[in-house]
């Protein structure tokens, strides 16, 4: 028997547009993804921990000398052969046992390394449909665990390939480092530079620019806190939010700029910076804010944040509960340099200076 522990982080959205679909029927969005964990609740991390038994009969034997497993919520993959088994603790995790992301992993690469068997317990505090990819990161977590459990040598790229097909959000994890996320959500682009990189990217006027994204988001990383504040009985659909945003009208100069390059996932690199007039036109005629490259915007002081870099599923998204707009108002009020909505909601986080760096978690 063999055991890793391992703690799942989150993620929160430092602006979110979200264009008109394509012709393959996704639609196309910008974001910046900010990893922000692992994650304190309470004082108390989201905790995943991974078992593996040589074979079956250890792996049944372990479970019958533990009483009290059989009462929790646990559940046998297989007809025949009992492999993976699933405990859910903390937070509730919608849906049945067997549909956890955590499980979805583990037959992932069962499926191509016959795995021994399993014992997969989740102890969830980050909210699950709060736009802070929570199950997600549960998910890559377990990829990891057996990687290293089961000695697979799974090489980066190879964990990046099983990422996704596990989900949208899932790569980014990976790497767990700020990501510029473009396309349907599958291109990914690291916005702090590798340091053999460096040098050669100091000489060039868009290495000077890349350079400052990093130093922006260093400073973001040493100097400020986060505080996530989410509703236990908020849940958004992320379907609904994408029926009822307003999409923006993406034309040719429209493009977004990042030196580095993209991950594997996708071989198309962001255009060259377009520093045309803003544009603010949606599908339906609503008034937006304009677009300005979110990758520009981050250079500046955090504090000029606000009402600048937007999320575009904030606004219907109150619509539909009022409520996040008072938690939003209070994070203001609490004295946040920048507050918005992180995904397509329902969690909120402020951005605040000074104190010991850390993510804070509060139910309200």
């Amino acid at each position: 028997m063999k055991q890793v522990t391992l703690y799942p982080g989150a993620k929160i959205n430092i602006g979110l547009y979200v264009f008109e679909k394509r012709a393959d029927g996704f639609h196309e969005i910008e974001s910046i993804f900010y990893p922000v964990g692992p994650v304190n609740s309470n004082l108390v991390r989201e905790v995943l921990t991974v078992t593996v038994f040589h074979d079956k009969e250890e792996f049944c034997s372990c479970l019958s000398d533990d009483g009290s497993m059989k009462d929790k919520a646990c559940f046998c993959l297989s007809d025949d052969m009992q492999k993976v088994r699933m405990v859910e603790l903390g937070l509730d995790y919608p849906g049945a046992p067997e549909d956890n992301i955590c499980v979805k992993a583990y037959n992932l690469l069962d499926a191509d390394f016959q795995l021994p068997p399993a014992m997969i317990v989740l102890e969830k505090h980050i909210p699950v449909g709060a736009g802070l990819g929570g199950g997600s990161s549960d998910g890559i977590c377990t990829l990891k665990a057996l990687n290293e459990l089961c000695n697979l040598k799974l090489s980066e790229a190879q964990l990046l390939e099983y990422a996704a097909r596990l989900g949208s959000d899932c790569p980014f994890f990976v790497k767990n480092e700020p990501m510029l996320v473009t396309g349907r959500g599958e291109i990914l682009t690291p916005l702090l530079s590798p340091p053999e990189a460096k040098d050669a990217a100091a000489a060039s006027a868009s290495g000077a620019e890349a350079s400052r994204v990093e130093n922006a988001l260093k400073n973001l990383m040493e100097k400020y806190t986060v505080r996530i504040v989410f509703s236990p009985d908020c849940f958004v659909s992320t379907k609904k939010a994408y029926s009822i945003v307003p999409k923006r009208k993406k034309s040719k100069n429209l493009n977004i700029t990042c030196t580095n390059k993209p991950t594997a996932l996708d071989n198309n690199k962001p255009s060259a910076p377009n520093k045309t007039k803003p544009e603010t036109a949606t599908d339906n005629n609503q008034t937006q804010a304009p677009y300005l490259p979110i990758i520009d915007l981050i250079t500046e002081p955090v504090e000029s944040w606000q009402g600048r870099i937007v999320n575009d599923f904030e606004a219907p998204v109150f619509n539909e509960f009022p409520q996040l707009r008072n938690v939003k108002d209070s994070l203001m009020k609490s004295g946040a340099s920048y507050v918005s909505m992180t995904g397509s909601g329902s969690a909120i986080f402020g951005i605040f200076t000074g104190g010991q760096r850390r993510t804070e978690v509060i139910s309200c």
